[in-house]
C-alpha cells in the first residue's frame, strides 16, 4: 500500500501532512487508505471530490479503493475518469485492468496488462500483481516471465521463484523442468509447507512416489490441517496410505470431510 502512496502523493505532499494540523483532504484520504481504513478513505474522498470534481489523483484513488472493495463497475468508472485528465499510475492501471477482467471486458483488460508487461517495472509487489492478472487471462508463460523479472530483482525471493514454477506448470511445461525450481524454492523457505506439497505434485507426475513421501514425511498435524486444495489433500491421502503412514492419511481424510475451498491460485 505504501508503494501506492509513493505513486499517488503529490509533490511535497509528505511535508504538508507533517506540517499541517489539518491535512488536505486528498492526502488524508490517501493516508486512511494506506492504513487500511477504507470506509474513512471513501468518506473523505467523496467530500474532496465535491470540492474538486476534476482532481485526477482523487478519482484514481477512488477507483483503486473501489477495486479493493470489489466494486468493480464504480472502480472502472472512477479510473477511466481519472485517466481522462492524466495518465494513471501503474497501480491505477493494474486496478483498471482487473476491473475490466471482472466485468467481462476481456479485450480491454488484455490491452492494459500487455502494456504493463512491457514497462520496466522494478517493484516486486507490482510484478506479482501483474503476473496474477496475466495468469487470470490464461497468459501463463508471460506471467512466469514477469515473475522471473522479480527474481532478477531479488534472487532470494522464494515467492517470485515459486511464481515461476507455478505458472510454468500451468503453461504445461514438463515436470522435469519444474522440479529443480521448486527444490530451490524450498531451500530458500523450508518453513513454507505448501511448497513441499507442490513438489509432491511434481514428483507424482514423475512417477516417484517414494521421493514424494519423503518430501512430506515429517509434516505436522497443523501443516496438514492448513491445506485448502482438495486435489492436493487427496494426493496426500494416497501418498501417506501407500507409505503406510496411516495417521497422517487419516488427518488428510478428515480434512477432506471438512470440505475446504479448492484454490487453484498461487499462494
Amino acid at each position: 500500500m505504501f508503494g501506492l502512496a509513493n505513486e499517488l502523493i503529490p509533490e511535497n505532499g509528505e511535508s504538508e501532512i507533517e506540517m499541517s494540523d489539518e491535512p488536505v483532504t486528498y492526502e488524508l484520504a490517501l493516508l486512511h487508505y494506506c492504513q487500511g481504513s477504507y470506509a474513512e478513505a471513501g468518506q473523505v474522498l467523496e467530500q474532496h471530490l465535491q470540492q474538486e470534481p476534476e482532481n485526477p489523483s482523487a478519482w484514481e484513488l477512488k477507483g483503486i479503493l473501489c477495486h479493493a472493495l470489489c466494486d468493480f463497475e464504480v472502480g472502472r468508472d472512477a479510473l477511466e475518469r481519472a485517466e481522462s485528465f492524466q495518465p494513471l499510475s501503474v497501480s491505477g492501471k493494474l486496478a483498471l485492468a482487473d476491473c475490466y477482467a471482472h466485468l467481462g471486458m476481456t479485450a480491454l483488460s488484455e490491452a492494459v496488462y500487455y502494456h504493463l508487461a512491457q514497462l520496466p517495472i522494478a517493484d516486486p509487489e507490482i510484478l506479482a500483481r501483474l503476473a496474477r492478472g496475466l495468469a487470470m487471462l490464461g497468459q501463463y508463460v508471460l506471467a512466469a516471465d514477469v515473475c522471473q523479472r522479480a527474481v532478477r530483482l531479488d534472487p532470494n525471493s522464494h515467492n517470485a521463484r515459486y511464481g515461476v514454477a507455478f505458472y510454468l506448470a500451468k503453461a504445461g511445461h514438463p515436470a522435469e523442468f519444474i522440479q529443480p525450481i521448486l527444490i530451490n524454492v524450498i531451500a530458500l523457505a523450508p518453513e513454507v509447507f505448501f511448497y513441499r506439497v507442490a513438489l509432491v505434485t511434481i514428483l507424482c507426475r514423475l512417477n516417484q512416489p517414494q521421493r514424494a513421501y519423503l518430501a512430506i514425511a515429517d509434516a505436522t498435524d497443523e501443516e496438514l490441517k492448513s491445506l485448502q486444495c482438495r486435489c492436493c489433500i487427496r494426493r496426500l491421502v494416497q501418498i501417506f496410505s501407500d507409505a503406510g503412514d496411516q495417521r497422517r492419511a487419516a488427518i488428510c481424510r478428515q480434512r477432506l470431510q471438512e470440505k475446504p475451498c479448492c484454490r487453484d491460485s498461487k499462494k
